[in-house]
């Protein structure tokens, strides 16, 4: 799983730079070209875990709810446990507003994951570029800026990760650059470089961490389409050997008004600073969860 990044990484530098190919099919090539903004590089503002380059258009509000369970397998899953169904990993339900076409926020709660628990999220989200049909822009780049913050009981045991002696402690950020390509209907792919820090961490672990995430969208129809996220962590040796990196394959189905995503991960948070820092579960030992996705938009 280790060398799972590498060839994620290969196919994202590989497909951006093959910006002389066509996103949209034309029946004459003597007719002009109309040159718009490709839509749907990703069907909704996140891929899986992490942040997609797709922003919600001015005054669009959107309601997000999230869960996923526990283990379907491994030590902690199977038929006892419903295959992961009886536990819950976490939860988060969250609000998400398009200030410009352009630029948007959001507000969550998360009941957390890990030594973190019960978390208020928020995030800035801008499209700095936007792919277009004529190729002038070859790709979509938007840039994230997120924080979560902790109001959950303090330990008393100044050993503890969760003892807090400062408020400062209880804070978490993350930044983020995404770049994607859509290339013609059916295939999408996205690069996620993301550095995460947290202001109060164990003492065999590091404050900051840098990511590199790779991912793919393949759209077998117009509205189904199966994608694969993966990130994977660089940090000094002897440290955090516990942790792996994340992985997660979902199925996504886009209806109006609506986007349902259902996947598997061996992640059990939801933003950049739980998924990415606080991953344990090993895929071959059988320990990733069902989750889903469901947003609902409003235009204001």
């Amino acid at each position: 799983m280790k060398h799972i990044y590498v060839p994620l990484t290969a196919l994202c530098f590989f497909s951006f730079s093959l910006f002389g190919q066509d996103t949209e099919e034309t029946a004459n090539e003597d007719t002009p070209v109309q040159s718009e903004r490709v839509k749907e590089t990703f069907y909704s503002t996140r891929i899986i875990n992490g942040h997609s380059t797709e922003t919600l258009e001015k005054n669009e509000m959107e309601f997000r709810v999230e869960h996923k369970f526990g283990d379907m397998f491994g030590a902690n899953g199977g038929v006892h446990q419903f295959f992961g169904l009886d536990n819950s990993a976490d939860i988060r339900i969250a609000f998400e507003y398009g200030i410009t076409d352009y630029l948007m926020v959001g507000l969550g709660r998360d009941k957390g994951s890990g030594p973190y628990r019960g978390l208020v999220d928020g995030f800035v989200k801008g499209r700095i570029l936007g792919q277009t049909t004529d190729n002038k822009i070859p790709l979509s780049l938007a840039a994230v800026g997120s924080a979560t913050i902790t109001y959950g009981k303090a330990s008393p045991d100044v050993t503890s990760i969760t003892h807090y002696p400062n408020f400062a402690h209880r804070m978490a950020y993350a930044a983020q650059l995404i770049a994607s390509r859509k290339f013609g209907n059916w295939l999408s792919i996205a690069l996620m470089p993301t550095y995460t820090h947290r202001n109060y961490v164990a003492f065999d672990d590091q404050n900051g961490i840098f990511s590199l995430g790779g991912a793919a969208n393949i759209k077998f129809a117009k509205k189904f389409g199966i994608v694969v996220e993966y990130y994977h962590n660089f940090h000094q040796k002897n440290l955090r050997d516990i942790y792996k990196n994340s992985l997660a394959v979902a199925f996504e189905w886009n209806t109006f008004g609506h986007v349902f995503s259902i996947y598997l991960a061996n992640a059990r948070g939801f933003t950049e600073q739980q998924f990415i820092p606080y991953t344990t579960a090993d895929w071959l030992k059988g320990e990733f969860r069902l989750g889903f996705a469901i947003t609902r938009s409003f235009q204001f």
